[in-house]
């Protein structure tokens, strides 16, 4: 039998979509309609942890938006519904404790991966359209020459100049086809030969020291 959590982390998941999947703008509807069926997941998902900072609801007493529902409604307006379903059911399959902040949360609607996932998919040559984009963007042969610290540098440079442009409701480039992202570099292991060879000349300098 599967965990009554599991269970009501999919109910949830696929309430929120089948609520928030249509693809109009957000502004699009009336505010209070959207706004209060985020609120509501969110509640369902993390429970006292979003009610105690933004409230049960986007109102205050008056039937005003509160502080957290007007600041949540400007921060959101113009994402469609799916983009809103797609940053829950990512907050769901984070399995996070906490609710994220707002910025967070809008990344995560906007389908932002973090650095670790485009570093993953640039190493293992299966890049998102985001990860092309960071590609685009990084100094290839400055990345190739430098340390490790430093190309790590480098690629969180790139990285943030593509998720700033994305969290600002720009399109992400679409990459010409021959445009193939390099993977990161990997250790290339020695061949055999190589290997003897290193261990004769060490073996030759242990010598000459002990003479």
């Amino acid at each position: 039998m599967r965990p009554l959590s599991e269970v009501a982390g999919k109910v949830v998941k696929r309430a929120a979509v089948d609520e928030l999947q249509p693809t109009t703008p957000a502004a699009a509807e009336p505010p209070a309609m959207w706004l209060r069926r985020l609120w509501e997941r969110m509640v369902a998902v993390f429970g006292h942890a979003w009610a105690g900072t933004h409230g049960l609801t986007p109102h205050d007493k008056t039937g005003a938006l509160s502080i957290s529902g007007d600041t949540w409604a400007r921060a959101m307006a113009g994402m469609s519904g799916q983009q809103i379903a797609a940053g829950i059911e990512a907050c769901i399959a984070e399995g996070a404790e906490f609710p994220p902040n707002l910025p967070r949360f809008r990344a995560m609607c906007l389908g932002v991966p973090s650095l670790a996932a485009v570093r993953s998919e640039l190493r293992h040559g299966k890049p998102s359209p985001f990860a092309r984009a960071t590609w685009i963007e990084l100094d290839t042969f400055r990345y190739k020459q430098a340390s490790a610290e430093q190309a790590d540098r480098l690629l969180r440079d790139a990285y943030e100049l593509v998720r700033d442009r994305v969290m600002r409701g720009e399109a992400l480039p679409v990459p010409p086809s021959a445009v193939i992202p390099h993977e990161i570099r990997k250790p290339t292991p020695a061949t055999p030969e190589q290997r003897a060879q290193h261990a004769a000349e060490i073996r030759k300098l242990l010598a000459g020291g002990a003479a």
